[in-house]
């Protein structure tokens, strides 16, 4: 019962931003539903939620739903449904919300990237040592594929990656999820995963132009965004 919630969300994101491309009225639907801060100010409250089920492509959808994929179902083993909903939804309204800090007013944003981030986050601190195979074919510790995600965002962020792809987002959501993940109970190894996030946030401005010579790591990088 609990694996279903997973695919659930993501079925329903899915159909949601299928049926929008199919419309015929694509941007007038971003218009009116995606989120910008216009939209909060003018009291469109509700654009901080309808903007996580909408998507400006099939490749920005695909991305989200496999993550969300590996790393739901990690974290629907450790949750009651209500909580990881909360999570979910919390995670995309905070995403939405930070990313009045770096983008104009008028900008619209839409995607489920603050909310999979927000899941993200919560599953490091929560189910560290589940092994999936994400973003590689390979069979990775969720921790370690969750900092060097964390990693990567913040670099991206910090390099003035801000075009199309709202990284300061993906940091607030991820930051709701670790904040949660301390919440549900996982302070000890939650405080052994953040320092070494930390530490790796010190040190990777430094290698990430030596990793980028490596010939998959470009690939990783653009697969997340």
């Amino acid at each position: 019962m609990k694996l279903r919630l997973t695919y659930l969300m993501i079925l329903t994101i899915i159909a949601i931003s299928s049926f929008v491309w199919i419309s015929g009225s694509t941007d007038a639907i971003i218009q009116e539903f995606g989120f910008s801060g216009e939209s909060l100010v003018g009291g469109e409250v509700w654009t901080l939620i309808t903007s996580i089920f909408l998507h400006g492509n099939p490749a920005h959808l695909v991305l989200n739903s496999i993550a969300l994929f590996f790393f739901g179902r990690a974290l629907e083993e450790e949750l009651s449904w209500k909580t990881f909903l909360i999570i979910f939804f919390v995670g995309g309204i905070v995403g939405n919300l930070f990313v009045l800090f770096t983008y104009p007013m008028s900008q619209v944003v839409i995607g489920a990237s603050g909310a999979v981030f927000a899941i993200m986050g919560t599953a490091i601190i929560l189910t560290p040592f589940d092994f999936i195979p994400y973003p590689v074919p390979l069979p990775l510790p969720l921790a370690l594929v969750g900092i060097f995600i964390a990693v990567s965002e913040v670099v991206s962020f910090m390099a003035g990656g801000h075009g199309n792809v709202a990284h300061i987002a993906h940091i607030g959501g991820m930051a709701t999820g670790v904040a949660f993940g301390f919440r549900e109970g996982g302070s000890k190894q939650g405080l052994i995963i953040v320092a070494v996030l930390m530490a790796l946030l010190l040190v990777m401005p430094h290698l990430w132009p030596l990793l980028g010579e490596i010939s998959y790591l470009p690939l990783i990088r653009d697969l997340l965004g």
